[in-house]
């Protein structure tokens, strides 16, 4: 929840929650002040009486308020962020009350007369002259938002969009979710509140809550703008016994063999403990495209915990040679083996790309890949894979991404599984305005049908998509179906101007954005691969942990460099913050 840094109470014979400033009922008062912290600055309104301070820990008396006697307004202008979130906020108030509430504009036809004598909740600034008041009264202060009622209406008004959406937030968690009685708000008619909105946490539209506990910087810049990181991707051990916990972390560099970064205080800190290198193609390089996965069950004779490192293996010059090649380690990455082939291809225009690793539920391993193989065919790329039961024997290649259009070339396929609702597979759309990601779902890891089906383009609520070198994920936090995270390197219509990730709470049907936490530009030279296909990992606790190259700490050249950073992110519902108080509907 946001933190509260400053409030304001009016209470008539009513006790507050906790250590409140109470106001008498009074309208002929001079204005004040009331100081918290040390540092915020609250006004009080001009008809109120000097506030005194009292400190109690007593409930607020039995609430009285019937909800089904309210209706929500607001106004006709509001925006698509605030129309989107009165819907959540509708439905939280029907999910613990059990009364299911009307939204109604603020628009009133020429030549009716308002009666302004309905019992409202008046959501942002709308027309009714008791939003005016209770806006006019939060502007005179610091702080954000405004809860409380103007008569006969609760109004609930933000400074901005950001600031109303967390004021509703705050309602539903302290004034709906509370209250002891269904169809009751656990609020009276002589409240109000006023607060500032100081947490680092995103308020998105179904109002979760997105944090962004901590960065770090994985890698620096090197100040040769060859060496420039991409294919960014993360990994924490869940099945190694005592060394669950730690983080690996790897990414393309044109030059170099991968590379492989350990963390064990939770990517605070990390180190450079192996360089990977080809051994079955003498003279040939496996320096594109890794993807780092943890065997979360035996397959064959690799037991559970094994460390995979898929990429792609090619002659120097990309001009005749592609393969889909795996390594093993069976010490925590000290060492690798490189033990299996699960394709092979010619150059640069008609070979391999782009290796993704997942097993099913019944530890088959699967790697999906790009192949281009076939372009004299079909006209450009198609998404595949290949399914193994022991990892070193691949069966027959399989489509999962195949357009019958022939001027489309998908690519950059991942996959997450979504607890026990299917999988959920990512890719982006060359050949369409932007790049645009996709995602299409499939009970079974190992069909797609013959692909011809292109699944559904990622659209925010907002009307905001994403494109170009796309990474999916899953995790359970979020609600009953757990969140989708998904994102491209590029936002809103396929231009260079947004680098917002996407968040789905209904297995890829619905999609939020919000801001990234590891956030870049594109003012400067566009060869500069800021975001090349980057990287999440969520873990079984409902941590994401997402790996990018950004903006480096030192300026080089005119950013033609970049570091490798991590970012820690925590999404909190209202469910989960009632269950951490031990509240429930």
């Amino acid at each position: 929840m946001k933190k509260i840094l400053c409030k304001l109470i009016t209470l008539c014979g009513v006790v507050a929650l906790v250590t409140l400033t109470a106001v008498a009922c009074s309208n002929n008062a001079p204005s004040t002040q009331q100081t918290s912290q040390g540092s915020d600055t609250t006004s009080a309104p001009s008809a109120q009486t000097t506030p005194a301070l009292v400190t109690t820990t007593a409930p607020i008396s039995d609430p009285s308020l019937n909800i089904s006697e309210y209706t929500i307004i607001r106004s006709e202008n509001a925006s698509s962020v605030v129309v989107s979130a009165l819907k959540s906020f509708k439905n939280y108030i029907s999910d613990y009350t059990e009364e299911s509430l009307t939204i109604k504009t603020d628009f009133v036809k020429r030549g009716e007369t308002l009666d302004n004598s309905h019992s409202e909740i008046l959501i942002g600034q709308t027309t009714r002259p008791e939003s005016s008041e209770a806006f006019e009264t939060l502007s005179a202060t610091t702080n954000d938002y405004y809860i409380g009622f103007v008569r006969n209406k609760l109004v609930i008004v933000g400074k901005t969009d950001e600031a109303l959406l967390v004021a509703m937030r705050e309602f539903i968690l302290s004034y709906v979710a509370t209250s002891k009685s269904k169809s009751t708000f656990n609020i009276t008619e002589e409240f109000a509140l006023m607060a500032r909105d100081d947490d680092k946490a995103e308020t998105l539209i179904n109002l979760t809550n997105v944090e962004t506990l901590y960065t770090s910087k994985i890698a620096p810049a090197s100040k040769d703008h060859t060496l420039w990181p991409t294919y960014e991707r993360i990994l924490k051990l869940e099945h190694n016994g005592e060394n669950n916990g730690i983080l690996f972390a790897t990414g393309q560099w044109a030059k170099q063999n991968f590379p492989v970064y350990k963390s064990t205080n939770d990517g605070v800190s990390w180190e450079l403990i192996a360089t990977v290198e080809e051994q079955l193609y003498p003279g040939y390089v496996a320096n594109w495209q890794p993807h780092i996965y943890e065997l979360p069950c035996q397959v064959g004779e690799m037991p559970e915990g094994t460390l995979l490192l898929a990429g792609c293996t090619r002659d120097p010059e990309t001009k005749s040679f592609t393969a889909m090649t795996i390594f093993r380690s069976y010490d925590l990455g000290l060492t690798w083996e490189e033990f299996t082939v699960v394709d092979t291809g010619n150059g640069l225009s008609d070979g391999l790309y782009e290796p993704y690793l997942i097993c099913d539920k019944d530890g088959t391993l699967v790697c999906f890949y790009s192949d281009e193989t076939e372009v004299s065919d079909v006209g450009g790329q198609r998404l595949v894979f290949k399914a193994s039961k022991d990892g070193v024997n691949w069966g027959e290649e399989k489509y999962c991404v195949a357009p019958k259009d022939r001027s489309l070339r998908p690519g950059m396929v991942t996959v997450a599984q979504m607890g026990d609702h299917g999988y959920i597979l990512s890719y982006e759309m060359i050949g369409q305005a932007g790049g645009p990601v996709y995602t299409k779902v499939s009970d079974s890891l190992t069909d797609w049908g013959d692909g011809s089906d292109l699944g559904k383009k990622i659209t925010s609520t907002t009307a905001s998509f994403t494109g170009c070198t796309p990474y999916c994920a899953w995790t359970p936090a979020g609600g009953e179906y757990g969140t989708v995270i998904a994102a491209g390197r590029f936002g809103d219509s396929g231009v260079r101007t947004m680098s917002d990730l996407f968040l789905s709470f209904d297995l890829g049907k619905t999609w939020y954005s919000f801001e990234n936490p590891l956030p870049y530009g594109y003012e400067k030279p566009t060869s500069a691969n800021y975001a090349y296909s980057f990287g999440f990992f969520c873990d079984a606790d409902g941590y994401i942990y997402y790996v990018n190259n950004v903006f480096p700490d030192e300026k080089y050249m005119l950013y033609t460099y970049s570091d490798m950073k991590m970012a820690k992110i925590k999404i909190t519902t209202i469910d989960d913050e009632l269950a951490e108080k031990n509240l429930s509907k």
